[in-house]
């Protein structure tokens, strides 16, 4: 019985970390492409290579990892929009850090801070945004 329930824990968080991948590629293509290709200013590109990244990521975790499924889709969604939010700040606060403070290559910068933002994204997907304890169950 607990071993079936690591195996399935285990699963989702292998699952979570392909989902990341895919979401890692999705916002390092278009960062460097944007950067190195189009001269963009690092901090615009890094917004728009996280947003369309998270975009993908919430509907594959969504569906494909935590297979979600809720009647309070409203809710969700708002609650994906907080955890949106503070994964922008912190990525944005740490890429400035590392750039701005540090002195670190903006390519280098931006590879750290995918690796740093896994682990509160996790955090947040997990405990937060597909967990039905954040739902109320008197239907409002």
């Amino acid at each position: 019985m607990i071993t079936l329930n690591i195996n399935k824990e285990l699963l989702k968080y292998f699952k979570y970390c392909i989902v990341g991948a895919i979401g890692a590629v999705t916002d390092f293509s278009i960062y460097t492409l944007l950067v190195k290709y189009f001269q963009t200013y690092y901090i615009s590109a890094t917004i728009f290579s996280l947003s369309v990244a998270l975009i993908v990521v919430y509907f594959l975790q969504k569906n494909w990892t935590f297979q979600y499924v809720t009647e309070q889709k409203g809710k969700t969604f708002q609650r994906y929009v907080v955890s949106v939010a503070i994964t922008y700040l912190l990525n944005t606060a740490l890429l400035i850090g590392f750039v701005q403070i540090v002195g670190y290559d903006v390519i280098i910068s931006k590879i750290m801070q995918i690796i740093f933002g896994t682990v509160w994204g996790y955090f947040l997907t997990n405990f937060f945004v597909f967990n039905k304890k954040w739902e109320r169950t008197d239907g409002q």
